[in-house]
């Protein structure tokens, strides 16, 4: 059960929308959705993540929230980018985006956004992304043993040096072994969720500035959750959440990631504090604390702007908000030419 102060109710009720209705019409329409476990493997893109994943997160612990396929006239209505479109004319609802690895959302009231740098204005609220479903953690037994190096994620944003004959070939000098789990046609997300025989994580990414500036901190969340040291490539998401050096190892480089490599096989003590400092601090990231944060945030700002958006004048309602929807839509068309330039340019 969450901590008390997330069974206060919300002030009203809020919808979350998903346009895949295909796939999800069976939890639409339960009044008890199964645990996000059951249904992961049906995840397939951020929409299903934060849209579909937070509604059954908040209806499992007893908050007022739907889920649904299209916006709700004068209602609440929580949405991923990519399922915010201009046709739907989304200002007839009090639309709050969800901002994934996408473009800055401007047809909306607010935004939920998973790297503190998207936080610009009042409008904007920093959530942690929810950590991986069903992980299983690293085998305890395996000790402080440094032999398998994992990297978990697309493949196309691994970077090149790190996959090199030669990166490999030093790797395996050290009686070592990369595993990459990039393909989820292999097994699903399984792939993705067992940490059992890994011993540390190497997550450096091919992006752009601008690509990382968006990206959450979820391997480095879920590292922790495993219960193996990380280590990653300089990102905003992982700097900001750095408590200590025991928190991560920064690499830049192959030659930065063998001599950590050397130094966590060398110093099994300072293998075991990052294992242990690690569970310590995915306490704060836990489905419980992620969905108090939802609660208190949509029953906090977003209630308090909602509040002011019900009580503007007949005039603002019927002429004003289709204004401010066009002016806002210019926002939205260029703010998407710019994610996909500068997603491709450093």
């Amino acid at each position: 059960m969450l901590e008390s102060s997330t069974q206060k109710p919300l002030p009203y009720p809020v919808y979350f929308i998903s346009k895949n209705i295909q796939v999800w019409q069976d939890v639409m329409e339960s009044p008890h959705p199964p645990p996000v476990e059951q249904i992961i493997d049906r995840f397939r893109d951020g929409n299903d993540s934060w849209s579909v994943q937070t509604y059954v997160q908040l209806k499992r612990r007893g908050l007022n929230v739907h889920l649904v396929p299209r916006y709700i006239p004068g209602q609440i209505c929580v949405t991923s980018y990519d399922h915010l479109g201009l046709r739907d004319y989304p200002f007839h609802s009090y639309v709050v985006a969800c901002q994934h690895d996408r473009g800055r959302p401007e047809i909306c009231e607010q935004r939920i956004v998973q790297n503190r740098l998207n936080v610009i204005d009042s409008t904007d609220h920093f959530i942690p992304f929810w950590p991986q479903v069903a992980l299983k953690p690293r085998d305890r037994c395996r000790g402080s043993k440094v032999e398998t190096i994992v990297y978990k994620g697309r493949s196309i944003y691994f970077a090149q040096p790190f996959q090199s004959p030669e990166f490999l070939q030093q790797l395996q000098s050290l009686g070592m072994t990369l595993s990459l789990s990039t393909d989820l046609s292999q097994g699903g997300h399984t792939v993705w969720t067992d940490y059992r025989q890994a011993d540390v994580v190497l997550a450096v990414r091919n992006c752009t500035e601008y690509d990382l500036s968006i990206k959450p901190a979820s391997k480095l969340i879920n590292a922790w959750f495993a219960g193996c040291p990380a280590l990653l490539g300089p990102e905003p998401a992982f700097e900001h959440l750095r408590q200590s050096e025991l928190d991560y190892i920064e690499v830049r480089s192959p030659q930065d990631a063998i001599a950590a490599l050397k130094r966590l096989r060398d110093e099994p003590e300072l293998y075991a504090a990052m294992v242990e400092n690690g569970f310590r601090r995915a306490k704060d990231f836990t489905p419980d604390r992620i969905a108090l944060l939802w609660r208190d945030l949509l029953a906090g700002s977003i209630a308090e702007g909602y509040n002011r958006w019900l009580s503007q004048s007949p005039i603002q309602k019927l002429i004003g908000r289709p204004i401010k929807f066009m002016g806002r839509a210019i926002k939205h068309k260029r703010e998407k030419q710019r994610f996909w330039v500068s997603i491709r340019n450093s």
